[in-house]
């Protein structure tokens, strides 16, 4: 009874999506909102039980680096120092977290004189993945990329050498294309036009993937409809 009840309210869900197709109108937007709401709702309980809270309780149950022995406290049953090197960081994040919580739009009414205390936590948290996004980004995208663009131009295989004089002639003008210290005219003006086919191209077949991911995510919904709804394949 259960299952058919899922099976329904998916179908139901479905439907009142792709109504959408038709106009805009309020059973659109109830399934939409459930949907956001669903979604937000996991992605909080998802992030505090895979990531928030075992850093927590790793913190406190850290007893390695002890920075003051003030004595111990029950944590779930386990005996732990009190105050470790994790402790200090779950301590400090708290308060960062705690300070963060000012920039709500209650506190405007409440306190509104503390708002400015949530700029320290969104500095600390900004420059932090600033600092960590520079550096994944170099190293997993900028230098690997720039490594894979050194092909030999040369090999025992016509067609490798060809897909690689292709590949270097298309890195050369498409970063040519970006390159605005000096006009796109006279000898540079065919180069960038090269260039700017090999953008399109790229543009293109990216485009048509992502068609074809919601074309297969739309097949696999009208499959869901014909066949655990309505049986008819």
């Amino acid at each position: 009874m259960l299952e058919i009840f899922g099976v329904w309210l998916a179908a139901f869900l479905t439907l009142a999506i792709l109504s959408l197709v038709i106009k805009e109108n309020p059973v659109y937007r109830f399934a939409e909102h459930i949907f956001v709401g669903v979604s937000a709702g996991y992605g909080i309980m998802n992030a505090f039980n895979q990531a928030i809270w075992p850093q927590i309780a790793q913190g406190i149950r850290d007893s390695k680096y002890v920075i003051f022995k003030l004595g111990t406290f029950n944590f779930f049953g386990q005996q732990v120092p009190f105050l470790t090197l994790g402790q200090l960081v779950v301590l400090i994040g708290a308060i960062l977290g705690i300070m963060m919580l000012t920039k709500l739009e209650i506190f405007g009414y409440i306190a509104p004189n503390l708002r400015w205390l949530s700029l320290y936590p969104l500095a600390v948290t900004i420059g932090i993945y600033t600092g960590i996004g520079l550096t994944a980004t170099f190293q997993g995208f900028i230098f690997p990329q720039i490594k894979a663009s050194f092909l030999p131009l040369w090999t025992n295989d016509a067609f490798v050498t060809f897909s690689n004089w292709v590949f270097l002639i298309g890195v050369i003008t498409s970063i040519l294309y970006f390159f605005f210290s000096t006009e796109q005219k006279g000898i540079m003006k065919p180069i960038v036009n090269i260039g700017i086919v090999f953008i399109m191209v790229a543009f293109g077949a990216s485009f048509g993937y992502t068609v074809m991911g919601r074309i297969s995510l739309l097949l696999g919904r009208i499959y869901f409809l014909l066949h655990n709804w309505l049986h008819v394949i």
